[in-house]
Formats: C-alpha cells, structure tokens, sequence
C-alpha cells in the first residue's frame, strides 16, 4: 500500500466508520438477520484462527496443513477458503483489525501537543490495545521468529502500519497528504513500538504502556547525550 492509498484509505474510514476491512469492527447499520449472520461467520472465521494459531503452536507453522486445521475445527476445506486464502493469511488474519486500531488511536492525538508527546500518545494507545491481544500476540511472537516467510510478511505488515498511520496523522494535521514530518513521526512510533514489544518478550507480564513510556523515556535519554 503506498502513503497516497493509505491517506485515501483512512479518509474514507473517517467519512464513514462503516468503510472498514476491518471485519471485527464494522458497525454500519444493517438489518438484525444480517447482522446476525456476519456475528456468527466472524464468530467462526475467529473460532478457525485460534485452532490454527494452537496447532502452529503445538507442532510448528510449517508441520501443519489446512486441512488439520479443518479437522481439528470441524469445518469444510471449503468453509476456511471462504474465511482466508491460505494457511500463511490464517496466521495473519490480525492484519485488518491492527490496521483499523493504528488509524484510531491516531485519532486520539492532540495535535496541539509537542510531536514527542504525540508520538507517545499514539503508543500508548495502541500498546493499550495489544493488551487486549495479548495471548494471540504471545503466539504469534514466538513463531514469527522461527519461520523466515512470516517474518518477511510480519516486515511488509509494519511498513503498511507506517503508512497508514503517516496518512493518519496528516489526516489529523490538516495536511493534504502526509509530509516529511507525518513521516519522521510515523516512523518513530514504530520504532518505539519495536523496543517496546522487545521489552515485553523479556518481562511478559509487564503491562506494554508501561514498556512503552519507558521506551519513549529511555530514548529522549538518548537523544540529549547525542
């Protein structure tokens, strides 16, 4: 996704919060019988994910098949190629959410704020939600790691986030399109992202906003030695 797509991206979602590929969040007003229908397929597309995730974890990414992950959730081969294309977008299916979440919680900023203050704002926030993910992170963590394709993948997915969240916050600023220091601050919210997330695989049950305004401290730090 390039910067213009993402800016376009996330305007349409700021028109309309219903312009979303984020599955889990949509929250357009649709007839009950739909909305009771799009509940249960997420509940089970959900459902399928966390048997994949488990079963990458009992026996490794590489060892296991779809159609394992088919039998352990007793679905159809079928059913799981209409919730994801492969078994490596299985793994990945957080993609939607975490993008959604990156343009929400730049929303959160004061714009009025120093851009070291808004930088860790936005980290917060966003560390606040990988709390809420917690126990899938963990997985995936330890995985990503051991498999140089999801780790590639989990690469190219970072890049997307920088560029989602640098059209965000040009968004946010009143700018057209995200200039050099929508940018710069993307990049180093994921920065401190990265040390944060690096931070809490060696103490996991240190809250990551926490880890996060550490981060931000520790590299401030830094910055007044240079």
């Amino acid at each position: 996704m390039t910067r213009r797509a993402a800016y376009r991206r996330v305007m349409r979602t700021r028109q309309d919060p219903g312009v979303c590929d984020d599955r889990h969040t949509l929250d357009e007003p649709r007839p009950d019988y739909l909305r009771e229908r799009s509940r249960r397929r997420e509940e089970s597309r959900q459902r399928v994910e966390t048997v994949a995730l488990d079963l990458f974890t009992e026996r490794g990414f590489d060892e296991v098949t779809v159609e394992q992950v088919c039998a352990r959730a007793g679905i159809a081969t079928a059913t799981f190629y209409r919730y994801f294309g492969s078994k490596e977008d299985v793994f990945f299916g957080y993609e939607p959410l975490f993008l959604h979440q990156v343009a929400r919680c730049a929303e959160q900023i004061d714009v009025t704020d120093p851009p070291v203050q808004q930088v860790l704002r936005f980290v917060e926030r966003f560390a606040e939600f990988l709390e809420t993910q917690r126990d899938s992170l963990a997985q995936r963590d330890r995985l990503v790691r051991r498999v140089p394709n999801l780790w590639a993948r989990t690469l190219a997915n970072q890049k997307e986030w920088e560029d989602t969240l640098a059209a965000a916050l040009a968004s946010q600023r009143g700018h057209d399109r995200p200039d050099s220091d929508d940018e710069l601050d993307a990049s180093l919210c994921l920065l401190v992202l990265r040390g944060t997330l690096r931070a809490w695989r060696a103490n996991p049950r240190a809250p990551l906003a926490q880890g996060a305004t550490r981060v931000v401290n520790r590299l401030g730090h830094r910055l007044q030695e240079a």
